[in-house]
């Protein structure tokens, strides 16, 4: 059975905590930048109470639907919310599908790796997933540098999958992660999750 309420951490420049109802006017910052949502999936936020719906209705329902909480990326210095990471598919009762988004002004500064490789040992060793899946867009590189600096293992191409913004079919690139993999094993042990992540947890 997965843990589907999420804990609230800490890293050094971040905390990652559930998503809020009054998180709607930060997420509309990014949300309706034209930049920010260039690769993803969802429509352009025209409005703080758009954001607000959106929050209400495809975030704040998640554990009904047996997927996890959404985490809110939060600048520890600022207590900003820039973004937001989670699992927002769950397969097989075992199988994860991560996502993520941040404000454009916090691009190139490793926030996303670093919410990224803090969420992966809290997947597999507090919810209990056994594998996670990610993938790309393959004309957004940034993504494509912070999957594979995470360990994920690609593992194929979906040709022309979706037809992006400007008109143009991309393909999209997918990696896995199992939690016996010897990456995971070798960066994101338990034992090492434990006295670090875990640890704040159980506090």
């Amino acid at each position: 059975m997965l843990k589907l309420r999420m804990p609230t951490v800490e890293t050094d420049r971040l905390i990652l905590r559930p998503i809020q109802l009054d998180d709607d006017k930060d997420m509309y910052e990014y949300c309706s930048d034209d930049d920010v949502i260039k690769y993803l999936w969802f429509e352009k936020h025209d409005s703080v109470e758009f954001s607000r719906y959106v929050i209400e209705k495809l975030f704040l329902n998640r554990v009904e639907l047996g997927v996890p909480e959404a985490y809110a990326i939060v600048i520890k210095s600022t207590n900003k919310m820039i973004g937001t990471i989670d699992v927002n598919a769950v397969h097989f009762n075992e199988v994860g599908v991560i996502g993520y988004v941040i404000h454009k002004d916090y691009w190139g500064k490793g926030i996303v790796s670093e919410a990224l490789e803090t969420l992966i040992p809290i997947l597999f060793y507090y919810c209990g997933f056994y594998r996670l899946e990610i993938n790309h867009c393959a004309d957004n590189v940034g993504s494509k540098k912070v999957i594979e600096k995470a360990g994920f293992i690609q593992e194929g191409c979906f040709r022309k999958r979706k037809k992006e913004r400007d008109g143009h079919r991309a393909d999209y690139i997918y990696y896995g992660l199992c939690k016996d993999d010897e990456i995971v094993k070798e960066r994101y042990g338990e034992e090492k999750y434990e006295k670090t992540i875990g640890k704040q947890i159980q506090s």
